[in-house]
């Protein structure tokens, strides 16, 4: 109202003393910005009450199921495609394990609303939580910015292999189409299989006819990652309204598709590796990601035949 007195005169003329004249426009910046501020912070006031609720209700709900809660989590590891680890080249790191005490790298996502169980909370056995990408421009990234995850500790290191959901989006954009699998029944309607070239029967292996039955009844939505020893969920249902029915679902799913995988995982052996009983050979811990050149290629290409359509068209025309 002020601004609007200030700026049109509205609703009659005002008449300024002549010693605040000259700052008539300095105060109509003032005004605007002091409008503008007012106004978020009524709106931070307005949201505060729903945010607190939603924070008890994750509180009750983690003493029910005997778990723990963070409403500012420790940032999620960054490991696997879901958390925008680093594309592994023919030299990366990624490739190996990293060396006995040897830090992560940081992570690029912060978590909020996280439900936990183990010994320590910032490694934990089970987690569930929001994750909300924080890196910058430069940074990796991963095929969603802000998701609901699960990340649950396996027996021993695994084969890296991809669960796309057809219901929950697609990451074929950063799958090469030469990993995919195809597997028996009706697995294939509701999941895409990504695994390393050569790691076809050692998914098999771990995929069981029980494991199938038990993504497509509880976990048919849901985007899933298994990665040296974690499994890792997806799920694009990150609102208030969905927090019961999601984590009543994935604290119901890392009881059930854990406890079938951990029993498949304890009796894996690669005999690729060195240690065939606790080790994954380097070719399998990590998928290849689709690389990005041909994209930006064939978008180069786009554009330039675009930029040089009406000179051959009128090079045409002239002869």
């Amino acid at each position: 109202m002020v601004w609007l007195a200030l700026t049109f005169e509205w609703p009659r003329p005002i008449a300024l003393p002549g010693w605040i004249a000259w700052a008539h426009g300095f105060l109509i910046v003032i005004a605007l910005f002091a409008s503008i501020l007012l106004w978020m912070w009524g709106l931070i006031m307005v949201s505060m009450p729903a945010d607190t609720r939603r924070g008890l209700a994750f509180e009750l709900f983690a003493k029910h199921e005997g778990m723990g809660y963070m409403r500012m989590g420790f940032p999620p590891a960054r490991l696997g495609v879901f958390f925008a680890e680093k594309l592994p080249g023919p030299r990366d790191p990624a490739r190996r394990r990293l060396p006995v005490g040897a830090a992560r790298p940081a992570s690029l996502f912060r978590s909020t609303f996280v439900l936990w169980r183990g010994r320590d909370a910032s490694d934990p056995e089970l987690a569930i939580g929001i994750a909300s990408y924080t890196g910058g421009k430069n940074d990796p990234k991963g095929p969603r910015h802000g998701f609901r995850y699960l990340s649950l500790r396996l027996p021993r290191a695994l084969p890296h292999l991809i669960i796309d959901a057809r219901g929950n989006g697609s990451l074929r954009t950063l799958l090469p189409g030469t990993q995919r699998l195809s597997l028996e029944g009706d697995f294939d309607r509701y999941f895409t299989i990504y695994v390393p070239e050569g790691y076809e029967r050692d998914a098999l292996e771990l995929l069981t006819p029980d494991v199938m039955a038990c993504l497509i009844d509880y976990g048919s939505r849901w985007d899933i990652e298994v990665i040296d020893d974690r499994l890792q969920l997806a799920s694009s249902r990150v609102t208030a309204r969905s927090d019961a029915a999601e984590s009543t679902a994935l604290v119901y799913f890392a009881e059930l598709v854990g406890a079938e995988l951990a029993h498949q995982a304890a009796s894996y052996s690669d005999p690729r590796a060195s240690r065939p009983r606790a080790q994954v050979a380097a070719q399998g811990r990590r998928l290849r990601r689709r690389s990005t050149a041909w994209t930006t290629a064939a978008f180069v290409g786009v554009i330039g035949a675009m930029l040089a359509f009406p000179h051959v068209l009128g090079w045409l025309l002239d002869r």
